[in-house]
């Protein structure tokens, strides 16, 4: 579904496990959208597991350089590549030379998207969408390609929006839908390699794009956004709303070595959301 987190609304979070550390001892890796949310779990969980090098890509600069501290931190070398994906030449530009300098890339976490809804004839919203979500994750891969290592990982973070529809969110929906279709096709592509691809379909989830579109949809109709945050949580059945981190942890899992037989599958983290469909 998409992406809320200042604030407790989640009330009785679940425990996770702390990542093994050394599972990913050498490893480079690239993170995109990783400046806040899943993206910047994902960058920190990848930093506990041992990963040496971490390529992370988001547009909003600031709160990259923030993330990037973070795993240095943690002991990983990071650098942060500030670019739109929809800027198809500068993206492809600044992250090749990252790659260059990394010299191989062991893992590929496609996260970076936008949720923005939109109406049935909305065809400007529409073409955004879907140039971030699904054309930007194509170029951001078909740019990786020619660095990552046989027996590499990618994961595309999808949403349980991929899987149902959901009003004022054609585009969203297409392109999530899109995403698992691209999943899918491009497991098999690269099998031969030893390279699993596999996305993860988050339902709603504490972070701060969740609490954004929320706000939009309760300033349109004149509601309470924490009521209606309260809501969603009624909703799932675990009774709380899915942390950045546990959709984070399941990532961390589909790029180790203990997930090596997982190719082309969608693995859904949503509290029991959409009881299994």
């Amino acid at each position: 579904m998409s992406d809320v987190s200042e604030g407790d609304v989640s009330e009785g979070g679940g425990r996770t496990e702390r990542p093994r550390p050394g599972e990913l001892a050498g490893k480079a890796a690239v993170v995109t959208g990783a400046a806040q949310g899943i993206g910047r779990e994902v960058a920190l969980v990848l930093a506990e597991s041992g990963a040496a090098r971490l390529i992370l890509l988001d547009r909003d600069a600031e709160g990259l350089e923030t993330v990037v501290k973070e795993v240095r931190a943690l002991g990983a070398a990071a650098v942060a590549v500030a670019a739109d994906l929809r800027e198809r030449t500068t993206l492809r530009t600044r992250l090749r030379a990252e790659l260059r300098a990394a010299g191989r890339l062991d893992i590929l976490v496609n996260n970076a998207g936008v949720a923005d809804e939109n109406g049935p004839d909305d065809e400007t919203t529409w073409l955004r969408v879907l140039d971030i979500n699904l054309h930007g994750t194509f170029a951001v891969t078909a740019t990786c390609l020619e660095y990552l290592a046989d027996q590499g990982r990618i994961v595309n973070v999808s949403s349980i929006l991929g899987k149902a529809g959901k009003m004022r969110n054609t585009a969203y929906c297409a392109s999530k839908h899109g995403l698992i279709g691209y999943t899918k096709g491009l497991a098999l592509d690269l099998a031969a390699r030893g390279i699993t691809v596999n996305a993860v379909l988050p339902g709603w989830v504490d972070t701060p794009m969740l609490r954004r579109e929320l706000a939009a949809q309760a300033d349109e109709i004149g509601a309470d956004p924490v009521r209606m945050l309260r809501q969603a949580r009624k909703g799932v059945p675990l009774r709380r709303l899915v942390e950045a981190r546990e959709a984070a942890e399941l990532v961390g899992f589909l790029v180790s070595g203990r997930a090596a037989a997982i190719t082309a599958q969608s693995l859904t983290v949503d509290g029991g959301f959409t009881r299994g469909m």
